[in-house]
């Protein structure tokens, strides 16, 4: 028996922001600056969360208080 791949379901931007711990405004400056990829579709912008996750922990770094 075939498994069926199982696909990621796309989340809004206040979702985005609520797992961010970030404002909306925040979330649509990061996407204008390229922080956050997105897609477009129709009128509509969604996010894939594992896509998010994996550019922020490619384009950011860590930084440690002391």
């Amino acid at each position: 028996m075939p498994s069926v791949p199982v696909t990621e379901p796309f989340i809004n931007k206040p979702e985005v922001a609520r797992r961010l711990g970030k404002t909306l405004r925040t979330v649509d400056n990061w996407m204008k600056r390229g922080i956050l990829p997105y897609y477009k579709i129709g009128r509509s912008v969604e996010f894939k969360w594992s896509d998010v996750e994996s550019h922020l922990t490619k384009t950011c770094r860590v930084a440690l208080r002391t």
